[in-house]
Order: C-alpha cells, then structure tokens, then sequence
C-alpha cells in the first residue's frame, strides 16, 4: 500500500488500532467465518459518518479500491481484499443510537450485531424481525446490505420488509438519506441486497414488532419428500401463516448425526421444524389446525409446549453450521430457492448431483427454509481428496442449473459474491445485466467499492443503456420524471401452493380484486376499494397509503426497457431472492421512467379458514 495514502488515512483516523498495518491482523480480518477472503493491504476502523466520508474522500483521490467488512459471516465470498485494496471495517460502529418504543423503531450504526439489538429490544418486548441463522456473528448492516432472511422470513419476511430508511455514503464521500416513503422510485430498495457495492452504510432506522407472547413448535416426519411439501402447502392452504418452516432431508440428518447428537430420526426422507406464535387464542387455534394436517401424512409428530422443549427440538437445526464447520471435513454451503412446491424435485436433483460426484465427494445435505423454498445444500468431501475441488464445482453447478430449470434463482439470501458471479448469465439476459452494470455506474462511477463482486465480467452482448442509466441518475439526484406507460394485457394466475400471483400491468384492480375474492386470497398491495387504476399504474404511481404495500408485496417485474424496447423480468415467484440488484424497485414510484411494466408478480396470502387451493394455478 502506498506510503503517501497510509499517512492520509492515517491523518483522519488519528486513534490507537483505527490504522491497521500489522499482517497477522490483515490476514485475519481479511477472511470471513468460513475462509473466504484474501489479505487487504490495509485496514481501517472509523467511528463516525465523518470518518467514513473523510477515508473514502481520500480513497477517491489516490484511486484505491475499497472493501467492506461486518461481522464476516456472509458465506458466498463478497469480501475478497487484496494487497492493492483497502480494509473498511465498520464493527467499531456498533451503536444502538435510539429505540423508539411507541413507534417501534430502532436507529442504530451499521456495527451493530443481530443478537445484539435483540438484546437492547427485549426489555422492550419488541424485536427486529430478521433472524439469519449468523445472527451471532451478522451485523445488522451486513443484514441490509444482504437482504438477510433467515428461518421466521415466511411469516415476517426479509430485511427488505424492515428498514425504514439509511444514511449512506457514496464512493466520492457524498452523503444520502434514503426512505422507504421517499416519493419516486424506491431507491432504498436498490441499495437493500446490494453487496456493499453501491455505498457504505453509516447508520440505519428499522421498523420492529412485538415479541409474540406464546411460541409452539411442532415437528413433523415424513417418510417421503414429497408427503413433506405437500403437507407444508396444505397447511398454507388453510391459510396458517407458520412463524417458521425449516426442512432437513435424510442426507442431512444423517450427516448431522455424524457431528452432534440432534435427536431427529434417521429413517425418514425428510423433516419439517414448525413455530407458531401470537396470541395464546391464536396459537391453540393455528397449532390445532397444522398438527391435524402432520398427522395426516407425517409419520411422527412432536410437539414442544414450553421454551426448553423447544429449544430441544431446534437445536439441532439452529447449531448445524457449527457442527459443520467444527467436523474437520471440507465443505461448502450452497443456496437456491424455488417455488415451494417444487422442494421435492430440488432434493432430488440435489441427491442425484451426489451420487453422480460420490467417488470424490462424501455427501450432500439439504437443509434450508421450507416456508419460502430456499434450501441450502451442504457439501461434505475430504480435504486431501484431489479430485474433491473439481466434483464440488460440478455438483454445484449441476445443482444451480436445477434450480434454474425448476423456475427458481441461484441465490436467495447468501448473495452472489463472487462465488455465483458466473451464474448471473444463466439468470439474467444481456439487456438485464447491462441495466444493472448501469446502476453501479451511477451509484460508483469509478468502481471503486468491493470491485469483483456479483456483476459479471462485462460482455459485448450487453446493448447500450443511455437512457435508462440517465433515468437512474436522474432518481438519485432526486427529479422522478415522466409519467407512467403501461403495456396492454389480461392474463390472472393464482399460485395458492406458492402463495404467489402473476398478473398483466393492464388488469384493473376492481377486476383483480374481485378475482382474488373468488379464489379464497388476497394480496396486501391490492386496494380494498374499488378503482378502475391498471396493476402498472399502481406500481408506477402510488400515493403515500398504497406505497408501503406495494414495496411489500412486489416480488418481481417483467417490463420494458427505455432502450431499444428491451423486454428484461426482474425478480420472480420466489419469495426470496438476492441475486443482483434488486432492479425492480425503481419501478415503484418511477413514473415510467425507467421503462414500460408488462407483467407483476406479487406475494398473496390465503384467506383465513379457506378450503380451496387444490389447483396450483388457477388462470383467466
């Protein structure tokens, strides 16, 4: 690292430990939980916003390219320093700046752990939903800038569904407020799930929720995947909305069992971890409902009352990663989700990927979210197995090219990083890709922040995107422009195993409400009134009121670009997704801007005590 650029950090962070040279430091902070990593040339710890922007004031200046670090428990390799780059880490700002009980708000530095705040909130009876499994280890900026989930997202959904607003601070120092209420696109949504590539975070205000008074857990075994994903639909049909949904397949508990003593049996296919929480009415009536429904294909049912039983039931599941990283063995956590119903292919191509790469690998084990469809497949192999790096790469990508044919995304809370970087091709097109690379232009003209990170090495299939990258940098100067165009078209279709609904931009609401009715759902974007307004208007044009259900509810766009008239679809029906940017938000108050909405994919819930939902897909 250059001596003139050590100095001037050095000037700015004028406190013991701020200005890190020592290489055993470097190398250890330079490498997150699970290995990933390399060594930064230097590192950096400011306190305060003001020395955030004074060090990347003198980053631009000098050219250096800039990597942050949080609790280091992303496990897909978006923190990758080298000799030539600069360490920024912000765990020094770890401060709970103010709770809000009464309006059950939380601000707080980008430093501060999960677990943490959890514990600042519970004199409160509140908590901040997002619960990742590293909720030990994850910062809560690390959170938002990885959309976390984690195994209660079902019910309460991802980091998204929190955050009220962020100050950030852009590669060339410039300092920005970004709301969820700001007028105009949802600029905030961008920044959410970006990987650290778009701006540091300096402080953050998150929106909390009361402790439910009553948790039950239930859990379930199946003597096939599929008896467990169809009693899982079945009891999202009845329109029990479970806290949490988890799943393990045989190969995982087994595997488990290899490491730590989890107490699930071993002669099933797969089983179903439940919490149900609420109200003490609330609960006996929904644990009521979803033990009736295990016992009609589960081959086992258990049931945990009090916290010590529960926390014997989960406890497996929850120190799993632990086991994991404490067996000895190589290994590496995958991530994919797909529509729900579709779990049971996904194990199956997941098993079929290991036994055609069991020469070199011991076992893969399928773990993960059940509720939204996003699995983590687990790779055991040897260390001083040289044909084990190989076969983990093809079974990898075996697994991601599964996921992708079953309609489903290649990540959907661990990030692309580097480590999935080659398969944003497969997911999105050329004109997608380049509109995303425009993003990155306008937040970081010089590419300064964590470079190599999810963005695709830039092809020359990638169209020009004048016109919607000046779109995006006139948003983040603060002018919306335009009015909304919407494409023409009529097509309804009701997922009711997935809980989700693809519907053309020109349908009118009065039309899709009713419809919605008809079928025993409901979606929260969906005004209750009656408005002649198309989808695509109220995407592109809601007031104050319709904004925060739209936000929530929105999980993907098909539209038209402002350049050439390129069709691109960002987002899908999985509930959880966090490969690249999350491009579809600057259509939620863009004013068509940004281009023409054809098609939206919102999530729905089942209306309580509803019996319908035999068919998957009910279209008009």
């Amino acid at each position: 690292m250059d001596d003139v650029a050590v100095k001037a950090f050095s000037a700015v962070l004028a406190r013991p430990g701020a200005v890190v040279t020592d290489a055993d430091t470097l190398t250890a902070k330079g490498h997150d939980y699970w290995g990933f990593g390399g060594t930064p040339g230097l590192l950096v710890r400011p306190n305060t916003r003001e020395e955030v922007i004074a060090v990347l004031r003198i980053a631009a200046d000098h050219g250096i390219h800039m990597v942050t670090r949080g609790g280091g428990s992303n496990c897909a390799g978006a923190m990758m320093p080298a000799p030539d780059r600069v360490m920024i880490d912000l765990s020094t700002m770890d401060r709970v700046l103010d709770i809000d009980p009464a309006a059950r708000t939380a601000r707080i530095q980008p430093g501060v752990i999960n677990a943490d705040l959890q514990q600042h909130l519970d004199p409160h009876g509140l908590c901040f939903s997002p619960d990742p499994v590293s909720a030990h280890l994850a910062t809560v900026g690390g959170n938002i800038i990885e959309n976390a989930g984690g195994p209660h997202a079902l019910k309460y959904g991802v980091t998204y569904n929190h955050v009220l607003g962020v100050e950030l601070v852009l590669a060339d120092g410039t300092v920005i407020h970004l709301n969820a209420e700001d007028d105009g696109p949802d600029l905030l949504g961008v920044l959410i799930g970006s990987e650290g590539t778009l701006g540091i975070l300096t402080e953050a205000t998150v929106a909390l929720r009361p402790i439910a008074s009553v948790t039950r857990s239930l859990m379930g075994s199946f003597a096939t995947a599929h008896d467990a994903a169809e009693t899982i639909s079945a009891i999202i049909r009845t329109g029990t909305v479970p806290a949490a949904v988890e799943w393990l397949d045989r190969a995982g508990i087994a595997g488990l069992e290899q490491f730590a003593d989890s107490g699930y049996p071993t002669d099933v296919d797969a089983i179903a971890l439940i919490d149900i929480d609420g109200t003490p009415e609330q609960v006996d009536r929904d644990t009521e409902i979803v033990e009736q429904v295990l016992r009609r294909t589960a081959v086992e049912v258990r049931r945990a009352d009090d916290e010590d039983a529960r926390a014997k039931l989960w406890y497996g599941r929850l120190h799993l990663f632990d086991a994991v990283v404490g067996s000895g063995k190589g290994f590496f956590i995958g991530d994919v989700t797909v529509p729900r119903q579709h779990i049971p292919d996904m194990q199956d191509a997941i098993q079929a990927a290991a036994a055609r790469h069991s020469d070199a690998l011991l076992f893969i084990a399928v773990t993960g979210h059940a509720g939204d469809g996003d699995l983590h497949p687990t790779t055991f192999y040897d260390r001083d197995n040289p044909n084990a790096p190989a076969a983990l790469e093809a079974a990898n990508s075996e697994i991601i090219e599964a996921a992708l044919e079953l309609g489903g995304t290649i990540t959907g809370e661990h990030g692309v990083g580097t480590e999935k970087r080659q398969f944003m091709t497969k997911l999105f097109t050329p004109v997608e890709i380049a509109a995303q690379r425009a993003i990155k232009r306008v937040f970081d003209p010089t590419g300064l922040l964590n470079p190599g990170i999810m963005l695709p090495d830039e092809s020359p299939d990638e169209p020009d995107m004048s016109s919607f990258e000046a779109a995006v940098r006139t948003a983040l100067q603060g002018h919306p422009t335009a009015t909304a165009a919407i494409t023409r078209g009529i097509e309804i279709a009701v997922n009711t195993a997935n809980l989700s609904l693809v519907v053309r931009a020109a349908v009118r609401l009065d039309d899709l409400s009713r419809h919605l009715s008809e079928h025993g759902v409901r979606c929260a974007a969906i005004p209750a009134e009656a408005t002649e307004r198309t989808v695509g208007e109220l995407i592109a044009n809601p007031n104050a009121a319709e904004r925060r259900d739209v936000r929530h509810a929105l999980l993907g766009l098909e539209i038209v670009l402002p350049d050439g008239d390129a069709p691109a679809r960002f987002g899908g029906e999985t509930v959880k997704d966090v490969a690249g940017y999350d491009t579809k938000r600057l259509f939620i108050g863009g004013r068509g801007a940004f281009g023409a909405i054809t098609t939206a994919i919102f999530k729905i819930t089942v209306n309580a005590g509803n019996q319908k939902g035999g068919g998957h897909d009910n279209r008009t």
